[in-house]
């Protein structure tokens, strides 16, 4: 038996990763990897990975169900509740043989572990080797943009109110990955771009766009735009 610690806030950061009703059962749930200290929760097209110290075990590595953790986090409200006081409290997760326990303020929520193999997450994730973190244009499905800083938030245990004033970066690679994080480092969100019609030059296009002046009227619009000024100079005075 083996029993693992993780921040509430981590799970549930992790949780809005996870795929739902997804063909790959074994995206459906949390993964704890015990011999790298890391939850990592993915859908296939976006990927959270936390570190979590308390991961780290002799234990073999487990995905926590999607329905076993939202059983154990819909017990956590009050002062467990996002953004309040114990909103990143250590929780414990145990695990003996085929059963799963998750500790909650009520007691314990309890079932089996998805009985699958996980992706090897790491060939997602970016070396952090200079050129790797370029700013590249590129395009996303801005909602997967949305969730990966609103994620972060979570993990911070930031109130949803506050969720805003809380810096996020997102590195934009072209047809790469993204990434997005904050200052502290130890969360990560990686988003798959989208296939587009966008070229990389839009961006440069709109921009001249917007210091350029209109196109000149017509002669006839600008007759009656001279036409309509005049009288409204006239009524003026």
């Amino acid at each position: 038996m083996f029993t693992l610690t993780v921040s509430l806030s981590t799970l549930r950061a992790a949780r809005t990763h996870s795929a739902d009703k997804d063909v790959r059962y074994y995206l459906c749930g949390v993964y704890l990897d015990t011999k790298a200290g890391k939850v990592v929760a993915t859908d296939g097209h976006r990927m959270l990975v936390a570190h979590a110290r308390g991961v780290r075990s002799a234990a073999a590595p487990v995905i926590i169900p999607n329905e076993l953790l939202d059983a154990a986090l819909k017990q956590f409200g009050s002062e467990h509740a996002r953004g309040k006081s114990l909103g990143a409290v250590p929780v414990a997760v145990t695990i003996d043989g085929a059963q799963l326990t998750i500790a909650t303020p009520t007691g314990q929520v309890t079932g089996r572990p998805i009985d699958g193999r996980f992706p090897e997450w790491r060939r997602v994730v970016p070396q952090g080797e200079p050129g790797v973190l370029d700013q590249t244009p590129a395009v996303y499905q801005w909602p997967y943009i949305t969730d990966a800083c609103e994620a972060l938030t979570i993990a911070r245990n930031v109130a949803k109110g506050k969720a805003g004033q809380h810096p996020v970066r997102v590195y934009q690679r072209g047809e790469f990955p993204a990434i997005v994080c904050d200052a502290a480092a130890d969360v990560v969100v990686i988003v798959m771009p989208m296939r587009h019609d966008v070229p990389a030059d839009a961006a440069v296009d709109a921009c001249r766009m917007a210091h350029d002046d209109a196109l000149p009227y017509s002669d006839d619009t600008a007759e009656r735009v001279a036409l309509e000024a005049a009288a409204a100079v006239s009524t003026a005075a």
